[in-house]
């Protein structure tokens, strides 16, 4: 048995192991990003329910909030991934998110 090549199969052994490693955090990480967005979805969702029961006022800002973050993730991931529909939704999305945020703004002004 040469020790040159026992080096060689340990190191890439080694190498394998740790992009296993990384792929598995990267997967976590998505994981987390979208339980964290859907989370913040629900919660929104309640607040906006909770003002529009008890005060009878339609608080837009926490629509936009969610459906914003929602369009950011789809286009980041539909550029990065390339993939053609999430961009498009993405790009539905943020005209939608743009629309809700200058109601805010007009709630606001006014």
């Amino acid at each position: 048995m040469n020790p040159l090549n026992n080096k060689e199969e340990i190191l890439n052994a080694a190498q394998k192991e740790s992009f296993i490693g990384k792929e598995f955090e990267n997967r976590a990480g998505t994981k987390s990003t979208l339980l964290a967005s859907f989370v913040s979805l629900i919660v929104g969702t309640i607040l906006f329910l909770v003002e529009l029961f008890v005060k009878k006022t339609w608080n837009i800002g926490l629509i936009a909030v969610a459906i914003t973050a929602s369009s950011v993730q789809l286009l980041y991931e539909g550029i990065k991934l390339k993939t053609v529909w999430k961009i498009i939704a993405g790009s539905i999305e943020a005209l939608i998110a743009l629309f809700f945020i200058l109601g805010y703004i007009g709630q606001v002004i006014a």
